[in-house]
């Protein structure tokens, strides 16, 4: 019969975070190979060019990845796109593992590229919308993160594990491991239900109250089941009143009454942002930055390597303890300032080198690490996942993390050939140190807060007046100020951040003031939504 109740958000956690355990896998486990022999070796020692496009070919094909759920995300479940990306990453790891040439490796990181576009894009939201507990919402999201991170750790500490050895499978073991984490993420995620949003949105209403009555263990005519089902359909209701379809000129002057692409904007600038700081860069050539940039010997230089993705790992982990006690905002703020402090310190140490500045350049790069690992490592995708209105969830967010994948695919190619130039060298690290300046006010002006409100509750955030008075921004309100799973659960953050000022609520990004809306709900429409039979 599949899993019910606390085991399915289990099930979706664990599998999520296998699902995103793979990314980073993928990212660690190159990282650690590319200057062993056995590997070069194998790939006819390439030259710089085709070094840096084995490298970054999977960020493009992640983007293209994304892109095919931008397009295609509602044809299929979310938990469909999740299981349709582990079997496409296993027939590019299969080629990968098998090649013997830089253009087969390069077709098989495409495929593998394609699959986790389709992770990235549908875990975190599939995650979010299986949560039945507000404050844990934001802890789910984080964990997948978190749990890349401990992929590139895992993946960098074999890789250094296997440069003991000396035959092929220095590089073929670690890159065909991968396969075992994607087999590992459907056993998981194949026993669980289709997310009942989703549900909702396709206009497939019964299965949705037979998921919701899986996850809360209750009838779906029970007060909090019943609830949370009139919170989903309301919030439908105020996005088909609002507007049929996305325009193109409000990602530049958003006039609509909910910002749907203010709100998608936003996530795309954020994540975009935080993957211009340098993190690829930083993990994609950990290696060879100790050994080749820094001048430290190879096995110290991968060893390092190992050391510092763990601290990366230790503190996601720390911020998933700790997600729930700041606001996403504070988390972000906080962490840019000392992100920019850390590089521009290692950048001043890079300028003039010996082996004194060399050892406190590592430092400051394990520093570095440590401030992004609880705060723009995981918290951009828990806000972009949050903020995103349910009908377009699939191509906000999809988009957002599309804008990851470019922007990383410029580092990861663009920033070895920048070094490599003696008339650039060291300076390429500016670029990435005035993008972890730059995040500070984009945060502070254009972000507000999204802690302690359910996903739909976020809709009053940027709702305009002219929506307020409708019955379904009613339901959203709640007369007590809690969500349908707060009164179940009595969440202790459920109250936290409930006040939504209008300061806040017209904060903008190249926006203008909310039009007046043409289409409002009737009272008829709520009423015909809250039936059991209701269509969206």
């Amino acid at each position: 019969m599949g899993s019910s109740g606390e085991n399915c958000y289990r099930n979706a956690l664990i599998g999520g975070s296998l699902g995103f355990l793979t990314f980073g896998w993928d990212a660690g486990v190159l990282g650690g190979v590319l200057e062993t022999p056995e590997f070069q070796s194998a790939m006819n020692y390439p030259g710089t060019n085709t070094f840096t496009m084995i490298a970054s070919v999977f960020l493009l094909a992640s983007w293209f990845g994304c892109m095919i759920i931008t397009s295609f995300g509602m044809r299929l479940g979310r938990r469909t796109w999740i299981i349709a990306g582990c079997l496409v990453q296993v027939v590019g790891t299969i080629v990968c593992a098998s090649s013997f040439s830089a253009g087969q490796l390069i077709a098989g990181r495409v495929l593998i590229g394609i699959g986790n576009g389709f992770l990235t894009s549908m875990i975190p939201i599939y995650v979010a919308e299986m949560a039945t507990h507000t404050s844990k919402r934001g802890q789910g999201v984080n964990m997948m993160i978190a749990a890349a991170s401990l992929g590139t750790a895992l993946a960098y500490w074999l890789d250094f594990a296997m440069t003991f050895a000396s035959t092929q499978a220095v590089w073929r073991f670690p890159v065909a491991f991968q396969i075992f984490w994607a087999f590992t993420t459907i056993a998981f995620i194949y026993p669980n239900p289709e997310s009942p949003r989703y549900l909702y949105a396709t206009g497939r209403a019964e299965e949705a109250d037979a998921v919701m009555e899986r996850l809360y263990g209750h009838s779906i005519t029970n007060k909090v089941a019943q609830q949370s089902k009139a919170e989903i359909l309301a919030s439908l209701e105020l996005e088909r009143a609002d507007t049929a379809t996305l325009r193109i000129k409000d990602f530049f002057w958003d006039t609509s009454s909910l910002q749907i692409a203010r709100r998608i904007r936003t996530g795309m600038i954020l994540i975009g942002v935080a993957y211009l700081m340098g993190i690829d860069m930083i993990f994609y050539y950990m290696t060879t930055i100790f050994e080749v940039y820094i001048g430290l010997p190879a096995e110290t230089a991968s060893g390092l390597s190992a050391a510092a993705t763990t601290v990366l790992t230790i503190t996601n982990y720390i911020g998933v303890v700790y997600m729930e006690k700041f606001g996403r905002r504070s988390w972000l703020i906080y962490g840019a300032i000392g992100q920019s402090v850390f590089l521009a310190v290692f950048t001043g140490l890079l300028s003039t080198p010996t082996s004194t500045t060399a050892a406190a350049a590592a430092a400051m790069l394990f520093c570095w690490i440590a401030v992004f690992g609880p705060t723009w490592g995981p918290v951009t995708y828990v806000y972009a996942s949050e903020i995103m209105p349910l009908r377009y969830r699939h191509i906000g967010f999809a988009l957002s993390v599309s804008c990851q994948w470019i922007m990383a695919f410029i580092t990861v190619y663009a920033g070895p050939i920048a070094i490599a130039n003696p008339s650039v060298g060291y300076k390429t690290w500016i670029w990435f140190l005035v993008f972890n300046v730059i995040a500070i006010p984009f945060v502070y002006f254009f972000c507000p807060e999204t802690r302690g409100h359910s996903l739909e509750e976020i809709d009053l955030i940027f709702m305009s007046e002219t929506l307020r008075g409708t019955e379904s921004a009613k339901i959203l309100e709640h007369g007590d100020g809690q969500s349908a799973s707060d009164l179940e659960h009595g969440d202790r953050f459920a109250s936290v951040e409930k006040p939504i000022s209008k300061d806040v609520k017209d904060q903008t990004l190249f926006s203008s003031p909310a039009k007046e809306v043409t289409e409002q709900p009737t009272n008829e429409d709520v009423a015909e939504l809250s039936g059991k039979e209701a269509t969206v």
